[in-house]
């Protein structure tokens, strides 16, 4: 995870700081900020798989992505817009796209745009390789411009899913779950353009995207102890029983909410065992930061999955 913060610096170094680590994470960008002597931002990113999605908090400004940006861009990619608190305007090949909190666009590297804040705002901003868009639609440029509402079925989830990305305090930033989470997040871009652009989506897909989305908080919240399927419907305000349906829908053979959080939680231990310097950490620990509480309960299950206890699995693995 990167942090960039304008904190602590000379006032008359900020905007050129801020310029470098926007351009860093993003693509080429320059920003002008509405009271020069007052610039307060800060931007946290993180790579999930192929992707880097970032928190952006800053005070009033312009976002400019030029002519010349554009034509020295050395990568094709697309930027995702979401607005996490307050408005921004947001401009490209004469579509002007007004968000709101929740609602998300977005932005092609290779045509000038821009974005304008009145007021300090935080955005969540994720990057995305032309590849992977296209990987799901035939023409992903077709994508730009366009305004998904953070309410609407579809777009509403991947909305929720990314919003909710920030508020989680127990993430499993294993290299596997990353990539897991952002293929997910690509698909649901995919179906939220399907949605937008008038394709029909039976309920049968809203189901199946809504059990991609239980699998992923769980898979983000592994190494919370308290985790349950309770815990999981009360916070993303659907039934015990609801859950517990598209699980035995689409789920694998007769596996339920607790099974899954059981692999998951097993197939992470067996990742961070394979991890490249994770050799210096204790199974204990591995196992605590994965949500167990009893290491009675965890060589018990993990040896009923893998034929062997925790340490002799490791040891056989070196």
């Amino acid at each position: 995870m990167n942090v960039f913060s304008t904190k602590g610096l000379l006032p008359k170094l900020r905007r050129e700081y801020w310029n470098d680590a926007i351009c860093e994470t993003f693509t080429g960008l320059v920003t002008d900020f509405q009271d020069m002597s007052e610039i307060d931002a800060e931007l946290i990113s993180t790579p999930l798989g192929d992707l880097t999605y970032a928190r952006v908090q800053t005070t009033s400004s312009k976002v400019f992505h030029t002519s010349h940006h554009a034509s020295k861009a050395t990568e094709k990619v697309f930027l995702l817009h979401l607005q996490l608190a307050n408005k921004s305007r947001n401009v490209q090949n004469g579509r002007e796209v007004c968000l709101e909190a929740g609602d998300f666009t977005l932005v092609d590297s290779e045509a000038p745009y821009s974005v304008q804040f009145e007021d300090p705002i935080t955005m969540g901003v994720m990057r995305i390789p032309y590849e992977a868009l296209q990987a799901r639609l035939m023409n992903p440029e077709d994508i730009a411009g366009l305004k998904f509402s953070g309410q609407t079925r579809i777009s509403g989830l991947l909305s929720q899913m990314l919003r909710g990305f920030w508020d989680q305090k127990n993430v499993a930033n294993s290299e596997s779950v990353n990539r897991q989470f952002s293929h997910n997040m690509l698909d649901l871009l995919a179906t939220s353009y399907q949605e937008q652009t008038s394709q029909v989506i039976s309920s049968g897909s809203v189901r199946r995207l809504r059990y991609q989305q239980l699998k992923k908080f769980i898979d983000y919240n592994l190494s919370d102890p308290d985790l349950s399927p309770g815990k999981i419907a009360r916070i993303l305000k659907i039934t015990p029983r609801y859950m517990h349906r598209i699980f035995a829908e689409f789920g694998s053979g007769t596996e339920t909410v607790g099974q899954y959080m059981l692999n998951r939680r097993l197939e992470e231990c067996v990742s961070r065992f394979e991890e490249q310097g994770a050799g210096h950490l204790k199974i204990t620990d591995i196992a605590f930061a994965l949500g167990f509480n009893s290491m009675t309960h965890f060589s018990r299950v993990f040896k009923e999955k893998y034929g062997a206890s925790p340490r002799e699995f490791r040891n056989n693995m070196n």
